[in-house]
């Protein structure tokens, strides 16, 4: 019942996002990552995470199809090495 109910938050939360008018170009593909996150965080305990999870995988994922379907490939070196970049940025709070 617990899966259920995430699932059914997370198809909400996309659903009132209304991507299907705004982006139809987008995937809906937020039944599939939120199934994603059951892989990571199986235990019942864990199903804040799950449900936070699948709303950024699903958030990335449009960010991804936008780039597919308008990016320039000099927008996606640029981004690239801004993604690069703020990794390298990270690994040194990190350590």
């Amino acid at each position: 019942m617990l899966h259920k109910q995430e699932l059914s938050e997370v198809s909400r939360w996309w659903k009132d996002l209304d991507f299907v008018t705004t982006l139809p170009y987008a995937r809906d593909r937020a039944v599939e990552c939120y199934f994603w996150t059951v892989g990571v965080y199986a235990e019942p305990q864990y199903s804040q995470a799950r449900v936070m999870l699948a709303k950024t995988i699903a958030i990335i994922s449009l960010l991804d199809d936008t780039f597919d379907a308008y990016g320039t490939v000099k927008e996606l070196e640029v981004y690239t090495d801004a993604i690069q970049r703020y990794g390298l940025l990270l690994k040194h709070f990190i350590i």
